[in-house]
């Protein structure tokens, strides 16, 4: 496998820029808990057909199981917060929140070995203090007469948001282990099967009625199925390779994506100050990914 970790992680970036955006009409259509469903069983469908048809071994080993298992819980339940953001609110308020797990993963790392030189922590803090300028300028427009800018929904994506980033972070790191042991294919297959699991659980414990999804929302679902795990598939790679954490740090740039997108298509409107984010979050990454 060539190319390094941060490479991975900013195609990681490219995929899931874009299926934010996906995941905020198809949450609206067919509701979030649907979504995240949807997304995890096409996500599952297709990596269990490339395995097979691979002939790719599996690795039957129980002592990590628990790794995939939290990481596929956490994966679920901080899908499913940050659809729900992405659903209530602004865009380029709950994407760049989210984006703020590396701030968790990568401190987290170093206290397990991990030893980033001088020029790799520059690096990854020019990239969180974008994504920290992005988030602030739009925490900001809670006055503009909009209804994602509400207050109250600002405050609510806020909140959601936050909450999906300690989850994806607990998930990431989680995954970095079991990457280790499982390599990146069986530990990316684990964590959609468990998801699946977890959200089937969930739906039945709330007795969640099974209404029929839209014809209008089956393209979105499926491409967001695929534009997530693809994403997954070059983050556990990245993280199968060495300096692993670039490519957690890497992945973040996903928030630039969603911003420049939601000022073109969906005209958000996007400050000078987010500007200067989205800046250093490219500045960052590509230093990572030149150094790494």
């Amino acid at each position: 496998m060539t190319g390094s970790a941060a490479f991975f992680g900013a195609s990681t970036a490219a995929l899931w820029g874009v299926s934010d955006v996906v995941a905020r009409f198809s949450g609206r259509s067919a509701g979030v808990l649907v979504t995240t469903l949807a997304m995890l069983v096409v996500g599952s469908v297709l990596l269990v057909t490339y395995t097979l048809a691979a002939a790719e071994p599996i690795d039957w080993r129980p002592d990590g199981f628990w790794l995939i298992a939290l990481s596929g819980a956490g994966t679920a339940f901080g899908t499913l917060l940050i659809f729900s953001a992405l659903t209530r609110g602004p865009v380029s308020l709950a994407s760049p929140t989210v984006a703020s797990y590396p701030a968790i993963t990568v401190p987290l790392s170093v206290a397990l070995g991990a030893r980033p030189d001088l020029i790799h922590w520059l690096a990854m803090v020019a990239t969180m203090i974008g994504v920290w300028l992005v988030a602030r300028a739009v925490r900001g427009k809670a006055e503009i007469a909009l209804p994602d800018y509400e207050r109250g929904n600002v405050r609510r994506t806020l909140i959601l948001s936050i909450g999906s980033a300690v989850l994806f972070a607990v998930a990431i790191l989680a995954a970095d282990l079991a990457v280790e042991r499982y390599g990146w294919l069986q530990t990316l297959i684990g964590s959609r099967l468990i998801g699946v699991v977890i959200l089937i659980a969930t739906m039945l414990a709330r007795r969640v009625p099974i209404q029929p999804i839209p014809a209008r929302a089956w393209p979105l679902l499926l491409i967001l199925g695929v534009l997530d795990t693809s994403g997954h598939a070059l983050l556990y790679i990245g993280l199968s390779l060495p300096n692993g954490e670039f490519a957690v740090v890497a992945s973040a740039a996903y928030t630039g994506v969603t911003t420049l997108i939601a000022r073109l298509f969906l005209r958000e409107p996007v400050s000078s100050t987010q500007w200067l984010g989205i800046g250093a979050i490219i500045a960052g990454v590509a230093a990572l990914s030149w150094f790494g």
